[in-house]
């Protein structure tokens, strides 16, 4: 009974904190991330600048392409770098996780 009741509290625990991490995660100002950080290769439209384009910067207004990427995907290519395209930097060391979490719908968006 008594490890019922651990596991029970454990559970709501983590249910908790996952829910101070998606209030948390709201407050996160993902424009200003974005025209920091990614604006200058992936534009303000997210179809690229010319600079970006010539280091392979992929179009975020293309559903076909965004549609072939899983968030886990994307998660990983704005944390370590993307290992197809070694122009891409990681900004694991310049954002926290879960700012990069939240700018995976941020970048989806441009697809709709």
């Amino acid at each position: 009974m008594r490890s019922k009741i651990v596991v029970s509290l454990l559970v709501l625990g983590s249910i908790f904190c996952l829910s101070l991490a998606n209030a948390f995660a709201d407050d996160i100002d993902t424009e200003e991330i974005y025209a920091e950080k990614c604006a200058l290769c992936h534009g303000d439209d997210g179809k690229g600048t010319d600079a970006g384009k010539g280091f392979g910067t992929k179009d975020f207004t293309d559903k076909e392409w965004q549609s072939s990427r899983t968030d886990d995907e994307f998660v990983n290519s704005i944390t370590n770098g993307n290992p197809d395209n070694t122009n891409y930097l990681p900004f694991g060391d310049m954002l926290s996780e879960e700012e990069i979490k939240a700018m995976v719908p941020h970048v989806r968006a441009f697809a709709h």
